[in-house]
């Protein structure tokens, strides 16, 4: 039972490494890699405090977040390519949508989606996905094999797409009704650019204001120790 519970952890990190793009920036990272990393952060951490005579009372919090922050970065990182992948995903529901009215085959459409898409790792797994639909290998099981990489609801709702077109074989029905969230898509899209811009807008101006603050206590030093010297 006990070592069943390591092996069910084991795979779901696993499964994790490759859905937050772990295993697109590092090739060869495996799950006893990553934990091996995790745990070098700590024992570094934990050397830090030990050299620097640090109160003990803080080293067993830092070192938890120590343990934590791989995981952290890793799904600061996803999130980042989320949001980097929106205007690519939103070209590729368009692209399909218009190619299944022409009457373009899917494997073709899915190739002219990879031809346009910018986001490296959204482009790697496209020309993946188009490579194993033209073999053996059927288009559900590539599609689940496209859909483990990502952890990004808008391509799993691609993905359910495609299966559903091709087990109802309503292809072109199914796409002209992802007009609804082609619109979610780009207000999503527009309120992340809005939010950054509003970021730098107050990045910006608390920059001004430091600088304001910082002249006015030079200015004070300046006049108090003139006021000192005579």
């Amino acid at each position: 039972m006990h070592y069943g519970y390591i092996r069910d952890r084991i795979a779901h990190l696993d499964r994790k490494l490759t859905q937050y793009g772990v295993r697109f920036m590092f090739p060869g990272v495996t799950p006893a890699r990553y934990l091996a990393v995790k745990a070098a952060v700590t024992v570094i951490i934990c050397l830090i405090f030990a050299v620097n005579d640090s109160n003990a009372i803080f080293v067993i919090p830092c070192m938890a977040f120590a343990y934590m922050l791989p995981d952290i970065l890793v799904r600061m990182s996803n999130s980042a390519d989320n949001e980097s992948m929106m205007s690519d995903i939103e070209s590729i529901y368009d692209v399909m949508r218009i190619q299944a009215r022409a009457g373009v085959f899917l494997k073709d459409s899915l190739m002219d989606c990879y031809i346009n898409t910018a986001n490296k790792r959204l482009k790697a797994a496209l020309l993946e996905l188009c490579n194993q639909m033209s073999t053996n290998m059927t288009v559900q099981e590539a599609v689940d094999n496209f859909s483990a990489k990502f952890c990004n609801r808008h391509i799993e709702v691609l993905c359910i797409v495609l299966s559903q077109s091709q087990s109802s074989g309503k292809t072109v029905q199914i796409l002209s009704d992802m007009s609804g969230q082609i619109n979610q898509l780009r207000h999503l899209r527009a309120k992340c650019d809005e939010g950054r811009l509003e970021r730098k807008i107050e990045f910006i101006q608390l920059l001004i204001f430091v600088g304001i603050l910082a002249i006015g206590v030079y200015a004070m030093g300046s006049e108090i120790m003139g006021m000192a010297m005579f």
